[in-house]
């Protein structure tokens, strides 16, 4: 079989201007040791172009932080290959926004986590970052640039989603990907959105998709939401298992490739473009094994017994696998339908501001605003 890396996410960089708590890659003020030349970018452009890439999503860090990003995306579409980019919106500006525009993105993607500025701020880890969210939205609109939200969901923004989808609509934004917040780099187990509040924002998300038509034109919830059963399928339609490796790629700023950025550990790095070129990596038979090889065995848990491991793969594979050894997904829609949630914790929808802030204070002391929020109930309002 041959494969295609349709869809590349590119950590261009792993230096960052803000500090999420929720960063899968934990980037920091300061690049890696090693960084990507602009040279050995553009022979990785021309292997993506060889092997047949469709997408590039420029993603950090903060891919604005790279001198060479526009040199990077004109490349990519001098390679009949289309750019997009997500972004925190901090380096947004005239300047930065004439590069975006030279440059034709499908689509230029802006992380909002919170529907109030003290929330948003605190979860991005920089004062400000809100209201250079609203400048940013309006500069690329005006600049005719279609922008998408990303917005990254657990335990602390879960009851913000109300708030959210309304400043997207007050703002003209039409596409919204929401996914919930997964147990890698920074981001800590126990702020996890438990099942409960998983399905919850299931049915916050198809709600949005069939009732706000005239509002939105995209809301998804990406490849992490579902998965087999018919209410998954009306969510996301069809799935035929975890994409990473298969027709998904991601590079590292160091050279590193994975199927997918999420996949965090080691083990999940095929080899580095610095040793061997990407084509070479990507046509390795013996590479992205957990996917070109999978088999059900590779399961465990109710994955490993469900009638359509074979199909499904036990969903994405990043969330499958939390600690080595185990390939058994805790979000699925098809077994939270079938036999319920695993416990009456794991049921739980509401958590009391008291709750919330014994999780999140050692990350960082939550601000007075929280405290005085009258936001506090975790129940979506549809």
């Amino acid at each position: 079989m041959v494969y295609a890396p349709e869809v590349v996410v590119w950590e261009t960089t792993y230096k960052c201007n803000a500090k999420c708590i929720h960063c899968g890659s934990d980037c920091a003020s300061q690049e890696k040791p090693y960084q990507l030349s602009t040279a050995e970018c553009l022979d990785i452009i021309q292997d993506l172009e060889y092997l047949g890439a469709k997408l590039v999503v420029f993603s950090g860090g903060e891919p604005l932080l790279r001198k060479d990003i526009g040199a990077l995306a004109a490349a990519l579409k001098r390679a009949n290959i289309d750019v997009a980019f997500i972004s925190n919106a901090l380096a947004v500006n005239e300047e930065t926004v004439k590069i975006i525009k030279a440059v034709r993105p499908k689509v230029f993607g802006i992380s909002i986590d919170g529907g109030k500025e003290y929330m948003h701020d605190y979860i991005r880890g920089h004062k400000g970052t809100f209201a250079n969210v609203v400048k940013a939205i309006g500069l690329l609109q005006e600049n005719g640039i279609e922008v998408s939200v990303v917005t990254t969901v657990h335990k602390l923004n879960f009851p913000h989603l109300p708030l959210i989808r309304d400043f997207l609509i007050n703002m003209g934004v039409k596409l919204w990907q929401i996914q919930y917040a997964d147990f890698i780099g920074r981001m800590p187990r126990e702020a996890m959105l438990t099942e409960g509040q998983f399905f919850e924002l299931s049915k916050f998300i198809l709600n949005l998709q069939e009732n706000y038509k005239d509002k939105f034109n995209v809301v998804t919830g990406a490849d992490v939401m579902g998965y087999m059963s018919d209410y998954a399928t009306r969510l996301q339609g069809s799935w035929y298992g975890c994409p990473a490796g298969i027709k998904a790629l991601g590079l590292g700023s160091d050279g590193a490739v994975r199927g997918c950025l999420s996949l965090q550990r080691d083990e999940y790095i095929e080899g580095y473009t610095t040793e061997r070129s990407l084509r070479e990596i990507w046509q390795d038979r013996d590479a992205f094994a957990y996917n070109r090889h999978f088999d059900c065995s590779m399961l465990t848990g109710y994955c490993k017994d469900c009638v359509y491991a074979s199909v499904c793969k036990g969903g994405c594979v990043r969330s499958a696998t939390p600690e080595c050894g185990q390939r058994c997904n805790p979000y699925c829609l098809y077994k939270i339908e079938k036999d319920g949630f695993t416990s009456d914790e794991q049921a739980r929808i509401e958590f009391s501001k008291e709750e919330i802030a014994e999780l999140y204070n050692p990350i960082h002391p939550l601000p007075q605003e929280f405290w005085e929020d009258d936001f506090c109930s975790n129940i979506l309002e549809f």
